[in-house]
């Protein structure tokens, strides 16, 4: 951590003022999150490999929130080494928060490609969405979204960063490994899972496509155990297994990125032929 006097290209700019001052006058592009809510709303901040600059009333309001950061696991973290109105523009801007969180890379990679089949539908369904970055991605897109995870309190999050974005979701509490594993029979036009894996439930997600729909599916592969969880072969996937997972669909896009400090992943975009 360290003292700076301006932005570095390729920094997210974290205004940790509370939202009344922040709506009074902010750096543009600068995202806001109080220094009280940084355990809340965790899934907003950006990636913990991300470099931060903070941003406070004061230079030592900013140094506490970089450490605070850094507690959370952030290890490349800034601060202002100044009070913000000194900065040239530091409060120049009063449009809304700049969004410092993203998706999944592959959901980012792939959502343009992906357009609801003819019959207009934009049902879409995230299962074990957890906080919900991606359903709300989707949700940014246009998509009515079902966020579906076993942890209420997880799906709560996710309606809360759905309303501090705009949009709407509707949220499921359902244990899809040990309870309920059948989905509506060719209800959903768009069905995503990101880092979750729980065979037995292929048939119903293969079954819940509608024709003409895309199932968007990410998740670990063997070998991930070397770099934490999941550890156990339950969840995770062999080579190759994640693109012959779904016979009935098309398959558009599959790869198995394995950098050498992986993440170790397959990642699949298939498509149900419109009947």
């Amino acid at each position: 951590m360290a003292a700076v006097g301006a932005p570095a290209p390729g920094q997210a700019v974290l205004d940790v003022r509370d939202p009344e001052s922040f709506a009074r006058g902010h750096l543009a592009g600068a995202g806001n999150i109080a220094r009280a809510e940084f355990e809340a709303r965790r899934t907003e901040l950006p990636a913990r490999d991300a470099p931060i600059l903070v941003m406070a009333a004061s230079e030592a309001e900013g140094a506490a929130a970089a450490a605070e950061l850094e507690a959370l696991g952030y290890a490349r973290v800034d601060w202002l080494a100044a009070p913000l109105a000194s900065l040239p523009g530091g409060l120049a801007d009063r449009g809304p928060a700049a969004r410092l969180w993203k998706p999944s890379p592959f959901l980012e990679q792939v959502i343009d490609r992906i357009m609801p089949p003819a019959s207009g539908s934009r049902h879409a369904v995230d299962l074990a969405g957890g906080a919900g970055r991606e359903a709300v991605t989707l949700a940014l897109r246009g998509w009515d979204v079902e966020a579906v995870d076993h942890d209420p309190e997880i799906l709560a999050k996710a309606a809360a960063l759905a309303a501090r974005n705009g949009v709407a979701l509707t949220t499921t509490v359902r244990d899809l490994e040990r309870r309920d594993t059948t989905l509506p029979h060719e209800r959903y036009a768009l069905i995503t899972v990101f880092r979750f894996l729980h065979r037995p439930l292929f048939p119903a997600i293969e079954r819940a496509i509608a024709p003409g729909g895309w199932l968007v599916y990410e998740t670990f592969r063997r070998g991930q155990e070397r770099f934490g969880r999941p550890t156990h072969p339950r969840f995770l996937l062999h080579d190759g297994e994640l693109s012959s997972a779904f016979p009935s669909l098309t398959v558009e896009h599959y790869d198995e990125p394995g950098p050498e400090s992986g993440p170790i992943l397959a990642r699949l975009l298939a498509r149900k032929p419109p009947s």
